[in-house]
């Protein structure tokens, strides 16, 4: 009896929606892209738990009529490809015919669809078996509803991510198609709550306003660059984190290597990666680019990588000179030489007076005595090390990690009811379009540390409150590095709320090189000595370093 045996069609489907379906992120992806395909002008997307209860695409494309519904759930079958020699020159976003038969091979799925007015289809199917076709009134156009993805798969939804992970995903997903084509309306629904509306933009310039608000959108630096018959348009931002560079090819977003490496190496500087951010839109032509190297057509290959890593470097190096303008060239010449401090006070506190550790409305900390619950204050070494003395010797204590755990266990500590701080005031912030769905999804955790944001329009959010002893210029500032610290999962911390406040604690604790008066440097000693923890961070690095008085005299030759 032969070994080798064909699979089932029912494991052949499976098989096949596992190379497409990875999330509900790339159930988006696929019905959006077919969308664009159809030549819709306007997509509207609905989710329920980040796409994991429901999923539903609409547009005003050219439908189809009774008959392409059904063989458009037919594995290989499309429109959009009719012999070999057309994939060395793919236009269209899909041309597998995979995506319909592989949604619907792992979850409920009903499609309605007309290519005239009045005469729709619908269709619907449950994991793979078409179980109903009936006609509907309906505009021309596709909607799609997907329910239940991967309920019939536990080992695959058990890898998924939180609802607020998975809608993330999405989020950055459309937000890269929305970049590539401004001159259509999208919208983003989820939970019956808009996360995003764009209408149509003339260009991309126009459509930035919408995702990332007036005010960051009037500092981008934009891209514009041609070499023949390839261009490369975008824009770049600063931002919090310096790994936010957004790809498309030929309108695809695209996770590619060879670009992302040219274009972190591009936005090196001297001190490191440039906290930068934006949107990169490659344009060459389709026979220089095949995009049939992946599944689900997240990757491409290039037939001259070279050129195309040129044409990349060019065009970010001609924008970052040009973001840099006449009046930064202060900030690249060497800073002046800080004057050494005198070689018989090595240990002294600096005249400058320092950001206090409270907030602005706070009283002031009593003046100072030099005792503390952990000895004798000796000074400030290198404005970051506060330098006490004990019966056994010397106690070196990083103030930075020092205020973030003394922030981290307040924080966590706080009755939220207490804890909120009406700002007299209100900021408001632009953040990322991912990271404004992330803010109003954590509402509630972020409330309960005593930070409380309203949503405005497009991805704005407002900061009405503030915990106790948290300065609002920085929480405007140190918002956005929240978010994208929570986003990528980075911040320590067992539950969300813990993370939450690791974060923020890490961003508003007081940095190296800040220099503290003596009576602030008591009164963080003496909050650092009632933490549950005072010898670690919340990210585990050690506050102090104890020198024994023994070790110090034997280094020093005295024993």
């Amino acid at each position: 009896m032969p070994r080798i045996r064909l699979l089932p069609e029912a494991v052949i489907n499976r098989i096949a929606a596992g190379e497409v379906v990875e999330r509900p992120a790339s159930v988006v992806k696929e019905l959006v892209e077919n969308s664009l395909d159809a030549g819709a002008t306007a997509i509207i997307v609905r989710l329920r738990q980040g796409g994991l209860r429901l999923i539903e695409v609409s547009d005003d494309g050219c439908g189809m009529d009774g008959e392409d519904a059904l063989l458009a759930l037919e594995r290989h079958a499309t429109s959009k490809l009719d012999s070999d020699a057309h994939l060395d020159a793919i236009t269209t976003l899909g041309f597998r015919g995979e995506a319909l038969p592989s949604i619907a091979a792992v979850s409920r799925l009903v499609l309605e669809t007309a290519a005239q007015p009045g005469e729709g289809t619908r269709v619907e199917c449950d994991f793979g078996g078409i179980t109903s076709v009936r006609p509907v009134a309906r505009p021309p156009g596709t909607r799609i509803e997907v329910t239940d993805l991967f309920e019939r798969l536990p080992a695959r939804r058990k890898f998924l991510r939180s609802p607020e992970t998975e809608l993330r995903h999405a989020v950055a997903l459309l937000t890269g198609l929305a970049l590539s084509r401004p001159g259509l309306s999208f919208l983003l629904v989820h939970n019956d709550r808009t996360v995003f509306h764009l209408p149509p933009a003339r260009d991309l310039l126009a459509r930035l306003p919408d995702l990332y608000g007036p005010r960051r959108a009037a500092s981008i630096t934009p891209l514009s660059h041609r070499q023949g018959e390839c261009r490369v348009t975008g824009f770049l931002l600063t931002a919090s984190s310096a790994r936010q560079i957004t790809l498309a090819v030929n309108g695809r977003v695209v996770r590619d290597r060879l670009l992302t490496a040219v274009a972190h190496r591009a936005l090196r500087g001297s001190s490191g990666l440039l906290q930068m951010e934006g949107f990169v839109h490659l344009e060459v032509p389709a026979q220089a680019v095949d995009v049939n190297v992946h599944p689900a057509k997240a990757e491409v290959r290039f037939a001259d990588p070279s050129r195309v890593a040129a044409l990349l470097t060019e065009a970010l190096a001609i924008a970052l000179a040009r973001s840099r303008g006449p009046t930064d060239v202060r900030r690249i010449l060497p800073a002046p030489p800080r004057p050494s401090p005198p070689a018989a006070l090595p240990l002294s506190y600096p005249p400058a007076p320092a950001p206090p550790l409270v907030a602005e409305a706070a009283p002031a900390p009593p003046a100072p005595t030099g005792v503390t619950p952990w000895g004798r204050l000796v000074g400030q070494y290198r404005g970051t090390y506060l330098v006490v003395e004990d019966a056994d010797g010397l106690l070196l204590i990083d103030q930075h990690v020092a205020h973030e755990r003394v922030l981290y266990e307040e924080l966590l500590d706080r009755d939220a009811a207490v804890a909120l701080q009406p700002l007299l005031i209100p900021l408001v912030v632009d953040l990322r379009p991912e990271h404004a769905a992330l803010a109003m999804e954590l509402q509630d955790e972020l409330r309960s540390l005593g930070l409380e944001l309203e949503p405005l329009s497009g991805t704005a959010v407002r900061i009405v409150a503030a915990p106790p002893g948290f300065s609002p210029s920085a929480l405007e500032r140190s918002l956005p590095v929240l978010l994208a610290d929570l986003d990528s999962g980075i911040a320590p911390g067992e539950t969300l709320r813990q993370r939450a406040a690791a974060s923020l604690a890490c961003h508003a604790a007081v940095k190296k090189n800040d220099p503290l008066t003596p009576a602030e440097a008591e009164h963080l000693l003496a909050r650092l000595a009632r933490a549950q923890d005072p010898h670690r961070c919340p990210h585990g690095r050690p506050i102090a370093l104890r020198l024994p008085h023994v070790e110090i005299e034997r280094r020093i030759g005295r024993t």
